[in-house]
C-alpha cells in the first residue's frame, strides 16, 4: 500500500516574502510554528515536540530541496521511499497579491484526516505566533 498525497493551500497575511521564507527555512522560524524545537546543523534538522524532560518525540530530517523564496522539501531520516518527505511552497496569487503557503506531505489513508488536522493546528500557531 502506498501512501496519499496531501495538498493544503493557506492564504498568508503578509507581503514580504523575506519574513514568511524565515519562517519556513530556518531553525528559528520552523519553531514559532512546527514543533516546540528545531535546530540546525547544515541540512540536518532535528525537530522536538514536547518537553524534553518529559513525554516528548525527536524526529531528524534532510533538508533535500531548498530554493529560496520558493521551496522547501525536508525528507525524514527515518523513513525510506519516495513519499517519505513534506515540502512547504510559497507563491505569490495572482489575484489578490498575497502570498500563500502551499504545504506537500504523505500519508497513510487510515491517517490523512489527522494529519491535515495537525497541520492546520500548526497553521494555526503560525497565524496566532506570527501574525500571518
Amino acid at each position: 500500500m502506498k501512501k496519499q498525497q496531501l495538498i493544503i493551500e493557506h492564504e498568508l497575511k503578509c507581503n514580504s516574502p523575506n519574513i514568511i521564507w524565515d519562517l519556513l527555512s530556518t531553525d528559528s522560524g520552523l519553531t514559532r510554528w512546527l514543533a516546540d524545537d528545531v535546530k540546525q546543523q547544515g541540512d540536518k534538522l532535528t525537530f522536538t515536540w514536547g518537553e524534553v524532560w518529559k513525554h516528548h518525540e525527536i524526529r531528524t530530517a534532510t533538508i533535500v530541496k531548498n530554493i529560496k523564496l520558493k521551496c522547501i522539501r525536508i525528507k525524514w531520516d527515518d523513513e525510506e521511499g519516495t513519499d517519505s518527505y513534506f515540502e512547504l511552497r510559497l507563491e505569490k496569487g495572482h489575484i489578490t497579491n498575497d502570498y500563500v503557503l502551499t504545504i506537500i506531505d504523505f500519508a497513510w489513508e487510515d491517517e490523512l484526516e489527522s494529519i491535515r488536522a495537525i497541520w492546520n493546528d500548526n497553521l494555526t500557531r503560525l497565524r496566532l505566533t506570527c501574525g500571518i
